[in-house]
């Protein structure tokens, strides 16, 4: 059995945990980012945005989430005239289970695959991205660059989760060799985690993490791995948690 590990935010842990073994892993895995509510600012920005025909994009489910706790069920009713783009179907289907129409989902389910459908669609005028207070720029800036009016809303917000039992385990396994992959769902995430190695075993860090096979969820999480020095051997061919450890498990032989 291969040992797999990975950080995520402290809510999606039981079921990305429940995914893997199902898939034959060895789990070890921590939280990696506390999620906090974004501020009410955000949300009465965000009220003043929708309008009819005017693009929102979820940048993912928690987005939608905390879109849900801020409004409640009439949410779906406030997005009713807007042209609702998911940036993949994870995110899709949980606007569709609180009652949020889906206009859009890109073929390709990336921070890129969304730039390049919003620039082949739409010209000018203004486009509302709902997602963290720690995005990748690859939307912002793609978007920015196609003339579109971009208005960011911090639907919530990351902060490093703390050191704890489960984030040291990952790491002593890492260390002593018996960890197969380690995975990584967000550049956030991957820098975290980078930066507690570092903390952890000093100069050797870089070297260790050099021993084991490293995934990334899509291609923002592989160009911050890049930054970090430690490029990744496995990019699942779409940008969900199940195509990674699909990935994984097919480049392993798990």
């Amino acid at each position: 059995m291969r040992t797999l590990g990975f950080t995520r935010p402290a809510a999606k842990l039981p079921a990305s945990v429940r995914e893997a073994e199902e898939l034959g892993f060895r789990v070890l895995a921590a939280p990696s980012l506390e999620i906090e509510h974004g501020l009410p600012s955000e949300f009465v920005r965000l009220k003043g945005y929708l309008a009819k025909d005017v693009p929102v994009i979820f940048g993912s489910t928690t987005a939608v989430d905390h879109c849900i706790q801020e409004f409640g069920p009439g949410f779906a009713s406030m997005m009713a005239d807007c042209f609702s783009i998911a940036i993949g179907p994870g995110t899709a289907d949980r606007m569709a289970f609180h009652g949020i129409r889906v206009d859009l989902v890109p073929e390709d389910h990336s921070s890129y695959g969304l730039v390049q459908e919003i620039r082949e669609r739409f010209s000018s005028g203004r486009i509302v991205v709902v997602r963290s207070d720690s995005g990748t720029d690859i939307i912002s800036d793609g978007i920015r660059a196609s003339g579109l009016d971009l208005q960011d809303i911090a639907a919530y917000r990351l902060r490093a989760a703390e050191i704890g039992p489960a984030m040291t385990a990952i790491m002593d396994s890492i260390a002593d060799g018996s960890m197969d992959c380690m995975a990584f769902t967000s550049p956030m995430s991957a820098s975290t985690f980078f930066d507690n190695m570092e903390t952890r075993f000093g100069d050797r860090y870089m070297s260790l993490m050099k021993g084991v096979k490293v995934a990334a969820i899509g291609r923002p999480t592989a160009e911050m791995l890049e930054s970090l020095g430690r490029g990744p051997d496995i990019i699942p061919q779409n940008t969900t948690f199940h195509d990674m450890l699909t990935a994984i498990r097919d480049a392993l032989g798990a």
